[in-house]
């Protein structure tokens, strides 16, 4: 598998909220992992904001299973925000490294990763490791500017990697129709 192909994510949204229980279902996807910091919630948060746990209750009563799976080296804390919300979860998974993806496909019954998709805020630990576990993989826009000081030099990478071999914009959102070029005719023409 080449650094294309590990990086590239599947789908790209601007917000976990644009993943709607149809978006899921259009991509057979049944079950979710999902990346904590600047996903889910701003870094270090040790609550959910509404929206996201709106968001987490229309995905979960449409049946489909969730779990955190979160590189965080503060267990206590990934423990604290799965409890609050009452879903399991997988901390200092090690991604992009397949074990923690294997732990939590076992916390969800999941026998392979068929139908299962991780949605995370960076290339490469949450897509390159998707990629590199078997699962669709969905990046998301990250929520806040703080982060930890490595992963500030890591997005100067992430970056350069989503110019050249990323989706160009969230597919999560509408695109408006191409305008005219100048001479009157479409785009392609």
């Amino acid at each position: 598998m080449g650094l294309s192909s590990l990086v590239r994510p599947d789908a790209r949204v601007a917000s976990v909220c644009d993943m709607t229980p149809e978006w899921l279902a259009e991509r057979g996807i049944d079950a979710l992992l999902i990346d904590l910091d600047n996903t889910l919630a701003p870094w270090r948060a040790r609550e959910l904001p509404q929206h996201a746990r709106a968001w987490l209750d229309r995905i979960r009563a449409a049946g489909v299973k969730v779990c955190l799976l979160s590189n965080s080296r503060t267990p206590r804390r990934v423990k604290h925000v799965a409890e609050t919300i009452g879903i399991p979860f997988v901390a200092w998974a090690g991604k992009p490294r397949r074990g923690g993806f294997r732990r939590a496909l076992e916390v969800l019954g999941k026998a392979d990763a068929r139908g299962v998709a991780m949605v995370g805020d960076q290339l490469l630990t949450d897509v390159m490791g998707a990629h590199r576990a078997g699962v669709f993989a969905v990046l998301v826009e990250r929520m806040t500017g703080a982060e930890f000081i490595g992963t500030r030099w890591v997005r100067v990478l992430e970056r350069w990697l989503l110019r050249r071999y990323g989706p160009p914009a969230p597919s999560g959102r509408v695109s408006p129709p191409p305008r005219p070029s100048p001479r009157g005719r479409g785009e392609g023409d």
